[in-house]
């Protein structure tokens, strides 16, 4: 571990996970706030071709139309961080892993800020018309169970739609904090998933920018290790331990073949 961390100082340990299972790029998110919380910085993107429905931490699964969703095969799992829920589908995931005295971690509002610094200015760069609310707002007086109908401090939208969406855990000695960037939108299936109507979502969600999941997950690695002035060291996935991978997959609201967990 010693001879890791003396390769990586001064790096930003980069994850490229395109096409992976979903549960164990969720679990690998836990893996990376630990290594975070040895002083270790890292940067996750994945992107899931999918449907793959992803609740808050807290999130009651009734939220979902579960029967719906094991009649598809679509999997229904946690993830690390509280809100509510996101249908992923070829969309792009990005989660940093910082130390809890990182001048980034420093607030909830304050590291999403950060966050979205490089973040928006990234989707512009490649044709999206994001733009930050100054007034952030909640769709519904309810918070919805679609974690994109919310708009609050974490939100870029594209013409007042939600566009991106962030959540956080936060641990003693590290934080994490990660997006889901609309690269596309099924709003018939969302409306199926949620029990909402159509048009509900279409008013509320909008795809960020029309690129491949790869390119946006490029751009995004060199631009962080700008902001945070590290240097990009692209590295494989850290071993996930067995019992946190099998949490992870834990399928007991929507059971689907292993082969599209």
């Amino acid at each position: 571990m010693a001879e890791n961390q003396a390769v990586s100082a001064g790096n930003l340990l980069v994850y490229e996970r395109l096409g992976a299972r979903p549960s164990a790029d969720l679990a690998l998110e836990e893996v990376l706030i630990a290594l975070a919380a040895g002083g270790r910085p890292s940067l996750l993107m994945t992107s899931w071709p999918g449907p793959v429905v992803v609740l808050g931490y807290g999130q009651p699964a009734e939220d979902v139309d579960l029967e719906l969703c094991r009649a598809r095969g679509i999997p229904v799992l946690r993830r690390i961080t509280g809100g509510t829920g996101v249908v992923h589908s070829r969309d792009l995931g990005v989660a940093l892993a910082l130390p809890a005295d990182h001048p980034w971690a420093a607030g909830v509002i304050g590291l999403y800020s950060r966050f979205l610094d490089v973040l928006g200015p990234t989707l512009a760069a490649v044709g999206a018309a994001v733009e930050r609310l100054e007034r952030p707002r909640r769709a519904t007086r309810v918070r919805s169970p679609i974690c994109f109908e919310d708009q609050l401090a974490d939100t870029l939208a594209v013409n007042g739609k939600k566009a991106v969406g962030c959540a956080q855990a936060r641990r003693r000695r590290a934080v994490l904090v990660h997006a889901a960037v609309l690269l596309g939108l099924d709003a018939t299936l969302y409306a199926e998933v949620f029990r909402v109507p159509t048009s509900r979502v279409l008013a509320a969600l909008s795809p960020a920018a029309a690129v491949p999941p790869e390119v946006l997950a490029s751009e995004l690695a060199v631009r962080f290790a700008a902001a945070l002035e590290l240097e990009v060291q692209r590295a494989d996935s850290p071993e996930i331990p067995a019992p946190l991978l099998d949490r992870y997959a834990e399928l007991r609201w929507a059971p689907v073949p292993e082969s599209i967990r």
